[in-house]
């Protein structure tokens, strides 16, 4: 008899163990891909860039047609504002960074418009960024009153 309740100890530790260590998950760690940076105006020009809106465009098209795959508002006040777009997946971008002033939906005088490229107000280019799983990106923005 003593042997049989050994056993049936002995079995009841194993099958609790295993059961305790089933539940024990290695804890993955996730690295979010990330698009962050800084619009400003440049040095002597004045405005405030707060509620100003950050977007991603995959193709040139939807940048003209202002479809954006995602955006998200700037975080700050004044000259100079930082934005931090997470969650983005692995690919080749467009961005901008638009004001709305008047709020009619298109670029009109006295918005606030800025892009990641070059050239100028009634030359813009953008210029196309890849990023991959895990990473940031990161850029600057100069900011211009159209």
């Amino acid at each position: 008899m003593k042997k049989v309740n050994f056993l049936l100890m002995i079995s009841v530790l194993l099958i609790g163990t295993s059961v305790l260590l089933s539940g024990c998950k290695k804890k993955e760690t996730t690295v979010e891909t990330t698009v962050k940076g800084t619009a400003s105006f440049p040095a002597g020009v004045s405005g405030d860039l707060s509620n100003a809106k950050v977007s991603l465009y995959t193709s040139i098209t939807e940048w003209q047609n202002n479809i954006p795959v995602k955006y998200a508002a700037v975080t700050g006040s004044g000259a100079s504002v930082t934005f931090s777009l997470t969650g983005i997946l692995p690919g080749t971008y467009y961005l901008d960074v638009w004001k709305d002033i008047d709020n009619d939906g298109t670029w009109s005088t006295n918005d606030f418009v800025g892009w990641y490229g070059t050239g100028s107000l009634g030359s813009v280019t953008l210029t196309p960024f890849q990023i991959t799983e895990g990473n940031t990106f990161s850029c600057n923005v100069t900011m211009y009153i159209y």
